[in-house]
């Protein structure tokens, strides 16, 4: 009877072990709840100053390298604690939940949960706490309903537009690719980053362009002249001749019948 009972009380004592655990991510460690942060403890932040739309434009591991990546978030909080959740290869599947923030920064939206690591009028840096941090710039409109609310942007991407050289100056990010079945190959190497930053001509300007091959990425020094509607870049053994869509303070598209490129400008 005696072994029974401490059988039986061993068994009780490691269920209770494990349900003091909680999984915040898939691949994470599981998150000790057996130890409740200080409730009387303030976060530095609050859901109101997160209200509004907010799009990752930029992700990098915790050594500061950039990573590639082709589905951005976007969260969307609404108010009154609610937040809604889409990423750029599904806009059309978003999941709606609570959002909320505890005294060690630590943000929940919906079913995911991040650490505040910076946080700005309109910027804001989230750890994943897996393996990447994730920047974010708030916006009026995701990517996607800038196209859906805007037929004539839309349309205007097949319509190249003359461009100055002093309209492509800036760190451009690139968030978003649109390619064409088959447009994209193994080997082919693809921009990432464009920071176009002094004007030499009236035509031409210096600066720098992150480009890959697969998971390789490299920085290079690049020169960038413009013809009409026609951006040239050459670095090193590298050139590109593309169509400019649209050039302005805080857009800049171009690209050709298989491959777009969408970007949005940095702050520096």
């Amino acid at each position: 009877m005696t072994m029974r009972f401490f059988l039986f009380f061993g068994l009780l004592f490691s269920f209770a072990k494990i349900s003091a655990q909680a999984v915040h991510r898939k691949g994470v460690a599981p998150i000790d709840k057996s130890k409740p942060a200080d409730s009387t403890k303030a976060a530095d932040y609050t859901i109101s100053q997160l209200k509004g739309k907010w799009q990752e434009y930029k992700r990098t591991d915790y050594h500061g390298n950039a990573i590639d990546f082709g589905d951005s978030l976007l969260l969307n909080f609404t108010g009154d604690d609610k937040v809604e959740t889409k990423t750029s290869v599904s806009n059309s599947m978003s999941m709606v939940g609570i959002a909320s923030i505890d005294g060690d920064n630590n943000l929940t939206v919906a079913s995911d949960a991040y650490t505040i690591k910076a946080f700005g009028k309109n910027e804001m840096v989230l750890d994943d706490n897996d393996q990447y941090l994730h920047q974010f710039k708030k916006v009026d409109e995701f990517w996607y309903e800038m196209i859906e609310n805007k037929p004539a942007a839309a349309a205007a991407q097949d319509t190249a537009v003359k461009v100055a050289i002093q309209n492509t100056l800036g760190n451009w990010s690139i968030y978003k690719r649109q390619a064409k079945p088959g447009a994209i190959t193994n080997n082919m190497e693809l921009i990432k980053y464009l920071n176009i930053k002094t004007k030499t001509t009236d035509s031409t300007a210096v600066g720098n362009i992150t480009i890959y091959e697969g998971e390789t990425s490299q920085q290079l020094p690049c020169t960038v002249s413009i013809s009409g509607s026609t951006i040239k870049i050459i670095a090193g053994q590298n050139k590109w001749q593309l169509s400019v869509f649209q050039a302005d303070a805080n857009n800049f598209i171009f690209g050709n019948s298989g491959l777009m490129y969408f970007c949005k400008k940095e702050n520096n």
